[in-house]
Formats: C-alpha cells, sequence, structure tokens
C-alpha cells in the first residue's frame, strides 16, 4: 500500500547481464511478437523517473495494458505506473536502502535468486491498521489482530530458481516471536507417526503438528468472541444444556499431530482418510457419542431419522461406523497405536493399519523420498504431497475440447502434463516459518515460468528471460 493507504501498481525488478543491448533487443523481440498477430502490452521506456511524463496513452481504461520500464545500472525496473519508477528512484533518499526488510532482501540476492517475491508485511499491517483505527469497529477489529497475532507478522521473502534440473523454492514468515496466535501454533519439527497410516499411492497429503490443540482453540474462540461479545454466553449455554465443551471434550483430548489425504479412488466415493493423534480416546469418543444424540434429539422433531453407530470387534480393536440414516452417508472410524484414523469405508480403515504394520507406507516410497531436503530428515513441521497426475489428466482432456480461451486452456494442459510428484515443507522456528521445496517444476508446478506465464504476459516473460541471461 502507498503511504496514503492506496493499492500500489505490481513491480518488476530483475538484473541484466548486458544493460547497454537489452532495450534494442527487446523491441526486436516485440516487434517479432507483434508480426505474429499478438498484443502484448505498450511499453514506454523511461530514462529518468523523476522528470519523465505519463504517456498521453496513459488512461485508467488503457493502463492495464501498458508497462513503463527504467533501466539503471544493470538493474531493470518495470510497472504499470510511472510512480512505482519514481517511488524507486527516490529510495536512497527514502531511507529504504538501511531498513531490515532491505537487508532481508539483499542477502537472498547475495546467495544467488531467480525469481523473488517480498512483501514488508510489518509495514503493511501498520498501514492497515492506521486506516481501520477511523472505523466504529477499530477497537474489535485491534483486539482480534492482537489475539490472532497477526499484528506480530515482519516479512515474507519468497525466492525460486532453478538449479540441476530441479525448481528450488525457499519462502521465509518472519515475525516476532509470541506465545499467542498463529505463529505460535505449530510446533517445531517432529516424526509424524500419522504417515505410517498412508500409502505409496496418495494422491495428495497435508499434515501438521501444532504444540497445543486448547491453546489454538484458545486464541480462536478470543479472536472470535472479541468481534462477537456474546460468543461465552452462547458458550456457557451449550454446556449448560448439552454438556460440551469445546475445549475440554473437543481440544483436551486430542494430541498435536494431523494428516489428511485423498489415498485412493475419487469415485464413486472419493478415498479420503483422516489420521490425527488422540491422548485420551475414550473422552473423545463420549463427545462424539454426546453430539450424536443431540443432533438425534433435534432432527427428531423435524421428522427425519437422524445417526446410527455400528461397532464391530476385530483384531483387539473396536471399529466404529457413523452412517446417516437419512442421506446414507458414513463415517469409518478406529482408535490405534494413539491415532484415529477414519475413512468413507471400513475397508479403507483396515487397510491403513495394515500399511501400518507392514511398513509399505508413503514416507518409504521413491516419489515422496525424491523431494524430501539434502539431508533426508523427514521430521517437519508441517507439509504438503501431491501426485496428482492420474486425477489432473482427465480434466486436462476435458478442457483440450472446450471452448475455453487458448491462453488458460494451454496454461491448465501444461500444469497437467508437468504433474510431478511434489512435496513443500515447513520449519516452524522461535521467530519465523521456512517452507522450502526442492522438486522439478516447484511445488505444485508453480516453476518461475508456470508463474509469470499468465495469458498477455508469458512471451514477455520468455523476452525478459532471455534478456536477462544474454551476454
Amino acid at each position: 500500500m502507498s503511504d496514503k493507504g492506496e493499492p500500489v501498481e505490481p513491480l518488476v525488478l530483475a538484473q541484466l547481464k548486458n544493460p547497454a543491448g537489452f532495450r534494442a533487443f527487446f523491441d526486436t523481440e516485440m516487434q517479432k511478437l507483434a508480426s505474429t498477430g499478438k498484443n502484448g502490452p505498450q511499453v514506454h521506456w523511461v530514462d529518468d523517473p523523476n522528470t519523465a511524463q505519463p504517456a498521453a496513452s496513459s488512461t485508467a481504461k488503457s493502463s492495464d495494458k501498458e508497462i513503463y520500464v527504467w533501466i539503471t545500472g544493470d538493474v531493470l525496473v518495470g510497472s504499470p505506473k510511472l510512480e512505482q519508477l519514481q517511488r524507486i528512484a527516490g529510495n536512497t533518499q527514502s531511507g529504504f536502502v538501511s531498513t531490515a526488510f532491505h537487508n532481508r532482501i539483499a542477502d537472498v540476492y547475495r546467495e544467488g535468486a531467480g525469481l523473488v517475491i517480498a512483501a514488508d508485511l510489518e509495514t503493511v499491517i501498520a498501514k492497515t491498521r492506521t486506516l481501520r483505527n477511523t472505523g466504529a469497529n477499530a477497537d474489535k477489529h485491534e483486539q482480534a489482530m492482537n489475539r490472532l497475532g497477526v499484528a506480530n507478522l515482519k516479512s515474507f521473502v519468497l525466492d525460486q530458481k532453478d538449479s540441476d534440473g530441479k525448481t528450488h523454492t525457499r519462502a521465509v514468515l518472519s515475525y516476532e516471536q509470541a506465545d499467542h496466535g498463529i505463529t505460535s501454533w505449530l510446533a517445531p519439527p517432529a516424526p509424524m507417526g500419522s504417515l505410517e497410516y498412508i500409502s505409496p499411492d496418495a494422491n495428495l497429503v497435508a499434515g501438521f503438528v501444532v504444540k497445543n490443540p486448547t491453546a489454538v482453540v484458545d486464541d480462536l474462540l478470543g479472536v472470535v468472541s472479541s468481534v462477537t461479545p456474546d460468543l461465552n454466553k452462547h458458550l456457557d449455554q451449550l454446556q449448560k444444556e448439552h454438556g460440551l465443551n469445546l475445549r475440554e471434550d473437543f481440544a483436551a483430548p486430542l494430541g498435536g499431530e494431523y494428516a489428511f489425504a485423498i489415498d485412493g479412488p475419487i469415485l464413486p466415493v472419493p478415498s479420503w482418510k483422516l489420521v490425527f493423534q488422540v491422548n485420551d480416546p475414550a473422552h473423545l469418543q463420549q463427545t462424539f457419542e454426546r453430539v450424536v444424540n443431540e443432533i438425534n434429539a433435534q432432527v427428531t422433531k423435524e421428522g427425519k431419522q437422524g445417526l446410527e453407530w455400528e461397532r464391530a470387534d476385530s483384531g483387539g480393536r473396536t471399529f466404529y461406523t457413523l452412517r446417516s440414516k437419512d442421506f446414507g452417508i458414513e463415517v469409518n472410524y478406529v482408535f490405534a497405536n494413539g491415532y484415529l484414523i477414519a475413512g468413507p469405508t471400513r475397508a479403507l480403515v483396515e487397510r491403513a493399519l495394515m500399511l501400518h504394520d507392514s511398513g509399505t507406507t508413503l514416507v518409504r516410497s521413491a516419489k515422496f523420498t525424491a523431494g524430501l531436503p539434502a539431508d533426508g530428515n523427514v521430521n517437519f513441521s508441517a507439509f504438503v504431497y501431491h501426485n496428482l497426475a492420474s486425477l489432473v489428466q482427465p480434466f486436462a482432456n476435458q478442457i483440450a475440447n472446450s471452448k475455453m480461451p487458448s491462453g488458460p486452456q494451454k496454461a491448465i494442459t501444461a500444469m497437467a502434463a508437468a504433474s510431478e510428484p511434489t512435496l513443500a515443507y515447513a520449519y516452524a522456528y522461535g521467530d519465523h516459518i521456512e517452507v522450502a521445496a526442492n522438486t522439478e517444476g516447484g511445488p505444485f508446478g508453480l516453476s518461475p515460468a508456470t508463474l509469470l506465464g499468465m495469458p498477455n504476459a508469458f512471451e514477455l516473460h520468455n523476452i525478459l528471460e532471455q534478456g536477462m541471461h544474454r551476454k
């Protein structure tokens, strides 16, 4: 945001190997592009941002198809707004180069950068708070932001570069250390036993470890109650009338580890799988049964049949099935080895137990381990893994035969073709969270080419990329 709280237009900065010859090269390439009938943005070259004037064609309607480009030293600066270039030109006077945010970005470039996306969250949040403090609900918003820990955020820096045939992605969210809010929820890197119940052929898996589930609930309830003062009264009423306490009956029995997976066919019933750590399974089961009793008491008044339990003992374990008699939908689960393992069918739950006992699991598969960091460590604070080729390709085939515009159609088709197994993982530390991925195509196929390969910008990106590496 600008100093006046107004939105700021996008800004592109790139280092050039041949700054003296780049403009001629760029103009030639744009002429080639125009000769093919493709219309790229109108480029206005700027020699001195401080004395330059907006182009005569710059209007509110056409500005999204224009870009101002300035080369200073070996750095290219581009933006749809001339004002952005003028701000950059004045940065040395504004003191930006002496800020911690500038130093953080400089560190990334010193290590060798590719595509860099950075946000000074501390400044953005401060300006947002200034704007909101003028409203009628300023105090409520301020309390909610403080409770959620948003005010603790400092910066976000993403760096993505290609090396050794892979796209190395690293993003760091920095913040002031606190004992509450979203920045305090994730636990330091730890083993995830929940992955021992996921098969090597899973299409999508996400998992995370939190320090204290009750602290998360406390923070969320604190945020909601700061905006809705009647919340505590409703919670007291819930406990008095139905005997349910969100903190003690739902959060307290849980451990800190959670995983979700699409682990099998998605038709006719999606093969979802939920695995989370449970410290007090008896208490949690009592909570489930109490909730079902309360639901049935309510829906019976509406003339519906409600929910029913089915229990089966096998191999020293009790398998639970909770079924809707009105819709035929069911959830199956079992408590085993300190975890609750749930899925849409009893067979899927039993297979998860077999995977655990046999050791034939996701963490030992070649597709998963190929995306691990160099040290091979599988201890994370959070992670997302996908192997979506078998799921995405049918949709890509349908899109290819549709009437969708060619730009988005090509992007989706390319993403489907490049849907290699990908692992992105996060480490939570005292004052920052680091997210990384070292797989071909980047996390979810978001390599520099696909990030910048948008309709009307794909060709421009190629020209810029060639120019930046042209000797």
